[in-house]
């Protein structure tokens, strides 16, 4: 089925409320085809970002990561080693391999950023990024790849008595707002500024949180099931489905942050005075 034309559909039956802002998410929506979009960010997620983090896990402190992702699908450490066997952390391969994720940064990290860049262009009419201006997707790269070990870093709060739980929660809503609202701003050049931004990054964080904490109610169930169904690919789909469930929630927020803010954009201003 193509998706853009069943978006295309919702927003020909969305209920006739004028210029509501349920009919403009709803055209948001099909505007910045929210599938497709999330597709490609997850998939960028999967082959850039993924393999920074794991290279990172070479360094204790960004171990907290693996295990937080470990923690999310409910993956068993030990299967992995038993199947594949374990590198120990003194091994030349094991050290070699936290280089090639630091290049892996330089390399494919322009990919992932122009990815999100484009998606945050489209919505808010922002112009490409230049080279001038390159040192931008870097540095989005690694803000999203150490905010996945702050989050690990915050799940440790969970285990306090009484406050562990919501500690965790509005950890993570603060880990999640920052990041965001700081990559909305990198990857517009700060074009989008104000009420704009500040909202983007909280409904990313409300979305993030809100939806991490369903799926570790049912993603170790799935991701269990899939491995006895599928084996050790079993894991692998789960995970990039569930990227993809991540993706949509970042793709769309910032689509009803743009909805909800009222006046226009940034980049509208400027050109209106010019």
């Amino acid at each position: 089925m193509n998706m853009n034309a069943t978006w295309a559909a919702a927003r020909r039956d969305a209920p006739d409320t004028g210029s509501g802002p349920l009919r403009q998410v709803v055209e948001e929506f099909a505007d910045i085809e929210i599938v497709d979009r999330s597709m490609t960010l997850a998939a960028k997620i999967f082959t850039c970002v993924l393999p920074v983090i794991i290279a990172g896990s070479v360094f204790s402190q960004l171990d907290l990561a693996t295990r937080a992702i470990d923690d999310q699908l409910g993956l068993d450490r030990a299967t992995f080693r038993s199947a594949f066997g374990v590198v120990a952390s003194t091994d030349p391969t094991f050290a070699a391999f936290g280089v090639v994720g630091l290049l892996m940064v330089v390399i494919s990290s322009a990919s992932f950023a122009k990815t999100l860049a484009r998606i945050y262009g489209k919505l808010w009419d922002v112009p490409a990024i230049g080279l001038r201006d390159a040192w931008r997707w870097p540095v989005v790269v690694l803000v999203v790849a150490f905010s996945a070990a702050t989050i690990g870093a915050v799940r440790e709060l969970a285990g306090l008595r009484y406050f562990g739980l919501p500690l965790t929660l509005a950890g993570e809503l603060l880990v999640w707002m920052i990041v965001w609202t700081l990559c909305a701003y990198l990857l517009t050049m700060g074009k989008l500024r104000g009420r704009a931004l500040w909202m983007t990054g909280a409904l990313t964080a409300v979305g993030l949180t809100s939806v991490r904490a369903g799926g570790r109610l049912v993603l170790p169930r799935i991701t269990a099931s899939a491995q006895a169904k599928f084996g050790l690919l079993g894991p692998v789909f789960t995970a990039i489905s569930w990227l993809f469930v991540l993706s949509v929630v970042v793709v769309g927020a910032a689509t009803i942050a743009k909805v909800l803010v009222p006046g226009p954009a940034p980049t509208e201003a400027e050109g209106a005075e010019r």
